[in-house]
């Protein structure tokens, strides 16, 4: 079975937000052609992170999570991972891994200095 791969965003209201994220996920998918990627939301939007590990369930025994996210906050600390124990218990042969968010990766002031870049030579 392949190794699948599931990024998870807050979702939001704006059906433009959730659509740029679906986006992310395509493209992610184009650079790793050897693993399945796939997404869920949080809250506000659909497909659910539960709906999502259930699907992947009967092609994976092993699953592993992306948080898209900045921070470490609740939803990092606390919300995913007690919907993956919850999911967890009722597949336990599959084996599930919580990456750490986009957080404070120094490559993330690397993307702000080209952003400032672009703005300054206007």
């Amino acid at each position: 079975m392949k190794k699948y791969v599931l990024l998870i965003s807050h979702g939001s209201r704006e059906k433009s937000a959730n659509r740029e994220f679906i986006q992310i996920t395509r493209k992610y998918q184009a650079r790793h052609p050897e693993w399945k990627i796939g997404y869920a939301f949080l809250e506000l939007a659909k497909p659910s992170i539960p709906e999502v590990l259930e699907a992947i369930a009967a092609q994976s025994d092993k699953i592993i999570v992306l948080p898209y996210f900045l921070f470490v906050a609740r939803h990092v600390k606390k919300d995913i991972p007690v919907i993956l124990k919850i999911f967890q218990k009722k597949y336990p042969r599959v084996k599930v891994r919580l990456s750490k968010p986009l957080g404070s990766d120094s490559r993330l002031l690397d993307i702000l200095d080209q952003r400032l870049d672009k703005i300054i030579k206007k």
